[in-house]
Formats: C-alpha cells, sequence, structure tokens
C-alpha cells in the first residue's frame, strides 16, 4: 500500500490525465496507487521528498543521478492511469480480449512515453518539463512500434495530427480504444454518416473487431543481436501496423459501398430529423426513451419550465436549455468545443433521465398516475436510482434516435459529466444480479424496471426471479409480493446507508447484496412451498395489531440496521421466516 504522500501524488497525476484526457478514471480514491508497482513507489518517494525543488535530486560529480529512474516511474505511472480510464460509452466484451489488451496498452505506453514531461510539469505552479533533467526520447519498440506506425496511417487518412490521435484513442476509454480508431476511419468516409445508426454502430464494432483480430494474431519472434535483425524486426513491426489500419480502411469503404447499394435496392429507413428547438429536442428524446423501454406512456404533462412547475413537468435549468440550444445550432463543420460539448452531453442525460423516471407501459392511465402520486415520496430513490442509471447506460442509442449524425456523435463523444456513484450503481448493480439470475442479456432488466411506474419498478425485477426459480404458481403472487416489499426497503433505505458509508463502491456493493438476498429468497420460497404465504399472513397479522385501538405504529416501524460484516444498512420487514435471508442474515 502506498505511503500518504506517495498517494497523493499519484492521484495527482491521475487528475492531470483525466483533464489532458478529458476522461473520467475507473480508479478512484485509492485503487489508482494499487495499480503502481512498489518498486516505482519507492522510486515516487524521492521526488515526493523534493517536489517543492527539484533540482536537489540533480547529481553532485560523480554520483549517480536517481532522476532517471524517477522519470522511468512517472512513465510508468502515466501509463497505469491512462490504461484505466472510464469508456464515453459502455463498451461491449470484446471478441478478441487479448488484442485489445496488447492494443489498448501499447497506446496507453506510447501516450505516456509522449505526454509525461508536459503532465509532470504541471505537479508545480511554476514547474518546467525538464525539472527532472531531459527526459529520453521515447521508445518505440514491439507492440508500442505497431501502435505508432498505426496512429500515423490514421492521422494520414483523417488529417490529424498523430498525437492528437493518439489522445483521442486514449480518451475513448478502456475497451474502446479500436472503436475510436474506427470511428476516426468510418467519419473521414463519404456515405458513412447518411446510414441508419444501428448500421453505423455495428459496422464501427465490425472494423474495431477487425482491428483487434490483428493484433491478437500477430505473433512475433524476439529479434537476434544483430543490427540486421533489430532494423528487420522495427521494419517489420512499422509495417503491421500500417497494415492493419489499411486493411480496416478497406474493409469500411466496401461495407459503406454495399450497405448504399443495399438501401438504395430496398429504400431508406427515414433519418432523424432535426430538431427546431429545445422543446422539440426534448420531446425527441422522450419518445427515444419510450421506444427503448417499450414503453409508449409517460407521466411527463408536457410542459418544460427552469423552475417550478408540477412534479410531473421538465424542470430545465436555464443553463442546460442554452447549453443544448447551443447543439442544435452547431454542425459537422462547426461543432461545439469541449466545454460546450461536455455541457450538452450533460443536459442531454439529465433530460433522458427524467423521461426514464416517468416512463410507463401504455395501460398507464389517471387512475394509476393518482396512486402514484399519493407515494411518489416512498419511491423517490428507486426511480432517481433506476432513471440516471438508464439515461448512463444508454446514452448512445438514446443520442443516436434523438438526434441526427452530426449532433448525436457530438454527445457521444463529449467528455462525460461525473457519472452518478451515489444512488445510479446501487439499481445498475441491483438488476445485474437479476440478469445473472434469470439468464437475460446485459442491461434488460434495469431496462424493465424503468419501464414501470415507481412503485412497480422493483415488482418488474421481481417477477422474472419468481418466475424462473421454480415457486409453485399458487405461491407465485405470495412471493413476488413478500420479495418486493423486501427490496423495496432496502432501497428507502439506501440514501441513510450512503450518509454512513465508509468507503467509494458502497452504493454498488450494497446493490448488489440486495440483488443476491432477492435471488435467495426466491429459491428458497421455491424450495419450502408454503413460506411465502406463512410470512404473508403472519405481515398482515402483525399490520393489523400495529394498527389496533392504542397502539402506536411509529413505535414499531422497521429501521435502518448495519450489518457489521459489510458496513452497509439494511432495512428489514418484520416478522420474517429467521430461514429467509436478508441482508443482514
Amino acid at each position: 500500500m502506498a505511503d500518504a504522500q506517495v498517494g497523493d501524488l499519484i492521484r495527482s497525476i491521475n487528475r492531470l490525465v483525466e483533464r489532458d484526457t478529458g476522461s473520467w478514471s475507473l480508479a478512484v480514491g485509492n485503487q489508482i496507487a494499487q495499480r503502481v508497482t512498489r518498486s516505482d513507489q519507492r522510486r515516487l518517494r524521492l521526488l515526493v521528498d523534493n517536489l517543492d525543488i527539484p533540482a536537489r535530486l540533480a547529481p553532485q560529480p560523480g554520483e549517480k543521478d536517481q532522476r532517471a529512474e524517477i522519470r522511468e516511474a512517472l512513465v510508468e505511472t502515466v501509463a497505469s492511469c491512462a490504461a484505466v480510464l472510464e469508456p464515453r460509452e459502455p463498451a461491449q466484451e470484446s471478441l478478441y480480449s487479448y488484442g485489445q489488451s496488447r492494443f489498448e496498452a501499447a497506446n496507453s505506453r506510447l501516450y505516456a512515453q509522449y505526454e509525461t514531461p508536459r503532465l509532470v510539469a504541471e505537479l508545480r505552479p511554476d514547474g518546467r518539463p525538464d525539472d527532472l533533467g531531459i527526459f529520453p526520447p521515447p521508445r518505440i519498440e514491439g507492440d508500442v512500434l505497431a501502435a505508432h506506425a498505426a496512429a500515423v496511417a490514421i492521422s494520414a487518412r483523417t488529417g490529424r495530427p498523430e498525437r492528437v490521435v493518439l489522445r483521442e484513442l486514449v480518451a475513448a476509454g478502456r475497451g474502446a480504444h479500436a472503436t475510436a480508431a474506427a470511428r476516426m476511419l468510418l467519419q473521414s468516409r463519404p456515405g458513412f454518416a447518411a446510414l441508419p445508426a444501428s448500421e453505423r454502430n455495428d459496422l464501427t464494432t465490425r472494423i474495431a473487431d477487425d482491428l483487434e483480430a490483428q493484433f491478437e494474431n500477430h505473433e512475433r519472434e524476439a529479434p537476434g543481436p544483430e543490427i540486421g535483425a533489430v532494423l528487420a524486426d522495427r521494419q517489420q513491426l512499422a509495417g503491421f501496423g500500417s497494415t492493419a489500419i489499411t486493411t480496416a480502411s478497406q474493409d469500411a469503404n466496401e461495407e459503406i459501398a454495399h450497405l448504399h447499394q443495399y438501401f438504395d435496392t430496398i429504400g431508406w429507413p427515414p433519418a432523424v430529423a432535426r430538431p427546431d428547438s429545445v422543446a422539440e429536442l426534448c420531446g425527441q428524446i422522450q419518445g427515444a426513451v419510450g421506444d427503448i423501454l417499450d414503453a409508449p406512456n409517460s407521466r411527463w404533462d408536457g410542459g418544460i419550465e427552469s423552475g417550478g412547475g408540477a412534479a410531473t413537468t421538465l424542470k430545465l435549468p436555464r443553463e442546460q436549455a442554452v447549453a443544448l440550444g447551443k447543439l442544435l445550432e452547431s454542425s459537422r463543420t462547426h461543432p461545439l468545443g469541449a466545454s460546450d460539448a461536455t455541457a450538452a452531453r450533460e443536459a442531454f442525460q439529465f433530460v433522458a433521465a427524467e423521461y426514464a423516471r416517468w416512463a410507463v407501459p401504455e395501460e398507464f392511465d389517471g387512475r394509476h398516475e393518482a396512486a402514484v402520486g399519493a407515494v411518489a415520496a416512498e419511491y423517490a430513490t428507486i426511480e432517481q436510482a433506476v432513471g440516471t442509471a438508464f439515461a448512463e447506460d444508454n446514452l448512445r442509442d438514446l443520442a443516436d434516435r434523438s438526434l441526427p449524425y452530426e449532433l448525436a456523435i457530438q454527445v457521444r463523444q463529449a467528455r462525460a459529466p461525473e457519472p452518478d456513484r451515489r444512488l445510479a450503481p446501487a439499481a445498475r448493480s441491483f438488476a445485474a444480479v437479476v440478469d445473472k439470475a434469470v439468464g437475460a442479456e446485459e442491461g434488460e432488466t434495469l431496462r424493465r424496471m424503468a419501464g414501470e411506474s415507481a412503485p412497480r419498478m422493483v415488482q418488474a425485477a421481481v417477477g422474472d426471479l419468481v418466475a424462473g426459480s421454480g415457486v409453485q404458481a399458487v405461491e407465485g403472487p405470495f412471493a413476488l409480493s413478500r420479495i418486493t416489499d423486501e427490496v423495496d426497503l432496502q432501497f428507502a433505505a439506501l440514501p441513510g446507508v450512503l450518509d454512513n458509508a465508509l468507503y467509494d463502491d458502497s452504493a454498488s456493493e450494497y446493490g448488489t447484496l440486495v440483488g443476491e438476498v432477492a435471488v435467495k429468497m426466491s429459491e428458497t420460497y421455491a424450495e419450502a412451498p408454503g413460506m411465502a404465504r406463512r410470512e404473508s399472513l403472519a405481515r398482515e397479522q402483525e399490520s393489523a395489531a400495529r394498527f389496533a385501538s392504542g397502539h402506536d405504529p411509529a413505535l414499531t416501524r422497521p429501521q435502518a440496521q448495519a450489518p457489521a460484516a459489510s458496513q452497509t444498512t439494511a432495512r428489514t420487514t418484520s416478522n420474517a421466516d429467521p430461514k429467509r435471508p436478508t441482508l443482514d442474515r
């Protein structure tokens, strides 16, 4: 474990990489320091002790220059930080994980060798790139040489400087370097933007897969010591990196031509209309949310206000409305600047999250609205958690369905707003546990939850659990009710849990624990017929007793409890069967 001061230095370097790339790090808190080896941490200790006056590290005549090892440790630290940036869009699992790892590790190391002197100078207010002596020229060999050749080839085809290409590859985030490379190649091709969104995304994935496959299948033997062998090896590696991009570029041209021929024959689907106003854009976002969730109805009352309004009025702050307005005024030839694009993405995600909170099935009517409104406060946490998680996880599809390509890609590739680490991770991890338990596609349970009104969000997820667990049909309604009540109580307790949390991943861990409890409950009810019915009856009797004359229900209201093992809080129902699992059992 890094000592406190070295840990602070590593986190400062991580923040510099985040700022330079415009991306967030997946390593939060002390996690980034754990990625730096102990030997490099010992070298960085020397820098920490002399950061105020780095000149003290200069060697005296006849002494070994310690700064060379410090420079190496800094390059390794920057490479470690660059390797764990959060993807700007959820990255799909690669078909060629080894090739993906080789390509991304090479890009991260190349970025670190180029940018470390400049970044390290920013550690001090009056810092200079040569504070630690002269950094040697980048050592470009092996996979790094192939990645360098690939970046040069992309630069030649897109007109972007090589260092800009490299920074954009790294900024794309973990699992998305090849996707970013494919997108750069495709965006420079006439006819790509005219393709339907689904075809654009599929083609981008195919080109990225091809690139990762080439890195996975490329084999190389270490050259001998002869200078001729070394030069031949370097030439082969450079040729491989360049050829990989050439092949991808040729495949892209052929695929685009084939798709245009196909749609010319069968007819082109309607293109997404360019909104004329922020209000029209909001309406298109609401429609996209409904399409993805298969929830055509909405609790939204149609109003948009900068403040005030009813509970179901979209309250769009003025600065977010301005950001969306700037987005609509931009174009492919006059795109938004980085800060404006980030603001537009944040506003877009906010609007999408609000509409996800209000998405409801087609049969939802005024009677349902009255019932939901009466209990809105009780389900505010689950509603906010699910809506935010949905908007974060589905930004790509939402943007593609709401905006023409030249605007959608600006939103998709802008720096994401800092992700919600309070509520959304709990909903996301809970839904992931259910996905795994029922064999659903990743994200399916979260979408099912978002397509229901807040009081029915958990029930939508639990229904799949009960149906797949083998609970007897006659017991199903009782099991559904008991598990839903338990999970709803746990989510209602979530804000109190997080207020007392001791570490950064508490929300995600809490959601996982709640999901595991729900799965275990469904399995227990399947193995013990009659248990769910008995618990339901016991609860009804307890409820009747609590509200009997002279009995104060507040005295027996379930309270949040803190399990010692996990340092999280769980709220549990009363008089539950002692064999049934809960978070604190």
